[in-house]
């Protein structure tokens, strides 16, 4: 068996998009990932990897989670038996962090591997609250060090005067509980005790907090507040230009974390504009799709009294492929069939999945939509193919028959709950989920569910449902609705939210 590869995999600060691409591509290949606390769940779901076994092997300051020793062997034991490992560190895997130690367990069993870089906490967590490390007025350079150094209580290894004497900006990593020994240090070093000081808590993600103090006050204040780790300080004067630049903290979505209950990853442009306020997009699927047998479709295709072809969502297009293919079938044998999409995001699956044009998209994307745009042209007498779920609701059916016009149901597919979505909200509560959107009943129930199970409280979370079906199905379980868009599409969602929450 020959061996597998080991990625040392920087996850950076904490904010899902700022893991470099080069890291994003080592998680999509990896088989087994090794994490550690400060990997943020966000981040994980963000690049789901269907059959990937993912390992929390964190360690905390008073916790004992993994030893190091632990996380080299498990490692070496991956790789060894031919699998693709990412070993993803907060950070950056070689600025104060165990990743050399991680490399040379490498070097000695003689695997492969290879060092991915991360956004650095150092720069990165300051920035995100509008603390920059230079200023060509206030400070020219840096320094950085680590507040988890081994103290003793007769001396430090680092030089406090030095440090002191540098007239720049001072850095601290990991110093919230030994901040009482590393601020004396420096006050020791006759550093003013008035000098500007702030610590910046989950720097980049929706818990980002900050706190600000002289230096002569900073270590009660940490006391008399609670204010706990992780955390960065930042000593020096570009600290009071805080005020101006606190870029995130005027963004009125900053501490909102939403949910996408889509079993696919979102389209990321589609969350643009949530994102520009400030908004954390959390993958987190509740339910899945899956084929169901249909052999009646090569059947409704040749009877002559079908004459159109109707679709309520894009996996229903998805999955009617896949019944095609599956009879042996293919776009050519819809020949001389109109299209209906229930809307654009419908009729653009029917083109790039099909081939084919949707001839009919009403102006309101629902099945109400259809039957009022069949009512409008009229289809007495004509013949409705319609792939759905098995779950659909007969809104469809009923409104055309009543119009005159017969309806072949296929179902195509079914949905089904996700595995481990308990599991997966709760680790969303964790980084502040506090908006889900969800786009059909099931997924509501599905929600509901996975509450249940995580004892997340109903009216721990708000909903916004892609239309009023959806949104009175999570009435009706007891979900508090705070946004159903006029236009029921995930666009016009996303634009009813931004009004809503920047007004």
């Amino acid at each position: 068996m020959s061996a597998g590869f080991v990625s040392l995999v920087g996850a950076g600060p904490g904010h899902p998009g700022l893991l470099t691409v080069r890291g994003r591509h080592a998680l999509q290949r990896a088989d087994v990932v090794l994490y550690d606390y400060l990997a943020s769940p966000a981040l994980l779901e963000s690049v789901p990897v269907p059959g990937q076994i993912r390992i929390h092997v964190g360690k905390s300051a008073g916790t004992t989670c993994a030893t190091q020793e632990d996380i080299n062997r498990l490692l070496v034991e991956r790789a060894l038996s031919g699998e693709r490992v990412v070993r993803l560190k907060g950070g950056d895997p070689f600025i104060f962090g165990r990743g050399s130690e991680e490399a040379r367990a490498c070097v000695e069993a003689g695997l492969p591997f290879e060092i991915i870089p991360g956004v650095s906490s150092i720069h990165a967590v300051p920035a995100y609250a509008g603390i920059p490390l230079t200023d060509r007025d206030i400070a020219s350079g840096f320094t950085v060090l680590t507040g988890h150094e081994r103290w003793s209580s007769e001396h430090s290894r680092i030089d406090w005067a030095r440090v002191a004497g540098t007239d720049g900006t001072i850095v601290v990593l990991m110093g919230v509980q030994q901040i009482g020994s590393w601020t004396q240090g420096l006050l020791d070093a006759d550093l003013d005790p008035q000098t500007p000081v702030a610590l910046v808590r989950w720097g980049t993600t929706p818990r980002q907090d900050v706190l600000t103090a002289t230096l002569a006050t900073v270590a009660s204040r940490v006391a008399e507040l609670g204010f706990g780790p992780p955390a960065v300080a930042v000593v020096g004067r570009t600290v009071e230009l805080r005020d101006q630049l606190a870029w995130l903290k005027h963004r009125p979505l900053a501490r909102t974390v939403i949910g996408l209950t889509r079993s696919n990853p979102p389209v990321e442009k589609t969350f643009d504009r949530l994102e520009d306020l400030g908004a954390t997009l959390f993958h987190l699927p509740m339910t899945k799709q899956a084929s169901m047998p249909c052999a009646a479709i090569a059947i409704a295709l040749l009877d002559g009294k079908n004459t159109d072809l109707i679709f309520t969502s894009a996996n229903g297009v998805l999955f009617f492929k896949k019944a095609l293919a599956s009879s042996e079938l293919d776009s050519r044998d819809l020949a001389g069939k109109q299209v209906w999409a229930v809307g654009p995001a419908t009729a653009r699956a029917c083109y790039e999945l099909l081939g084919v044009q949707a001839e009919h998209v009403p102006d309101s994307a629902s099945a109400d939509g259809l039957v009022a745009h069949a009512k409008k042209i009229g289809v007495e007498g004509r013949g409705f193919i319609f792939p759905a779920a098995k779950a659909a609701r007969p809104t469809l059916e009923r409104g055309l028959k009543s119009l005159g016009a017969s309806i072949q149901r296929l179902n195509v597919y079914e949905t089904l709950p996700m595995e481990n979505a308990a599991l997966r909200l709760q680790d969303a509560m964790e980084v502040g989920l506090n908006l889900v959107v969800v786009a059909s009943p099931s997924a509501v129930d599905a929600l509901c569910a996975a509450m249940k199970i995580a004892s997340v409280p109903m009216d721990a979370l708000s909903v916004a449902a892609i239309g009023p079906t959806t949104a009175g199905h999570a009435q009706k379980a007891g979900l508090h609705v705070v946004c159903v868009p006029a236009e029921h599409t995930m666009s016009g969602l996303v634009r009813e939210l931004a009004h809503l929450y920047n007004d």
